[in-house]
């Protein structure tokens, strides 16, 4: 019986104690020695490479186990990796928005600011420039009265040389002076 497993054995045993002779006037039976320690020696020798199997097989498991941890821990720091970046993107962008608007409501502000100045110094020059053209066309305005009022003197300094006249050729044009503002 070499070879045998231990379920084997177990069960070797089981039958030879079922199938042995009981002893006469007693609940005892009568058992074959040198069979039942043939029986335990196997078993002894099945044993250790059973355990050996099962320890092996429970290793096995474990470094399974260990393993699918690790990956299962792997993957769950890459998901939260991958979370944190795209929490930090997302703050990121909605960082860089927040500052696009801030700017784009500082120009706007500040392009309502300069259109503003603008309007006001055009306002400023049209009315200097008013001003400076109507003490400019006042100037003119007098300096030609002050002409036209020469030219009549000189017209009439140059009627009272010349005397009477009959034709009306040599009297020219009269010239009146212009009304005064």
């Amino acid at each position: 019986m070499l070879y045998m497993t231990y379920e084997e054995g177990l069960n070797n045993l089981k039958n030879a104690l079922l199938t042995a002779p009981g002893v006469p006037l007693s609940s005892k039976k009568r058992v074959d020695a040198d069979m039942m320690l043939e029986i335990i020696d196997e078993l002894s020798e099945s044993m250790p490479k059973e355990i050996e199997s099962a320890r092996a097989i429970e290793k096995e498991r474990q470094n399974i186990l260990d393993d699918a941890r690790r990956q299962a821990n792997q993957i769950i720091k890459d998901a939260n990796a991958q979370a944190e970046i795209l929490i930090s993107e997302q703050e990121i962008v909605k960082q860089a928005h927040d500052y696009a608007n801030a700017e784009a409501q500082r120009a706007n502000e500040e392009a309502e600011r300069i259109i503003s100045n603008a309007k006001a110094q055009d306002l400023a020059i049209r009315k200097a420039m008013v001003e400076k053209l109507n003490i400019s066309l006042g100037e003119a305005h007098n300096v030609l009265t002050k002409c036209v009022e020469d030219v009549t003197a000189t017209h009439e300094a140059l009627e009272k040389i010349a005397g009477p006249s009959d034709t009306p050729a040599a009297k020219g044009p009269k010239i009146t002076p212009a009304l005064e503002n």
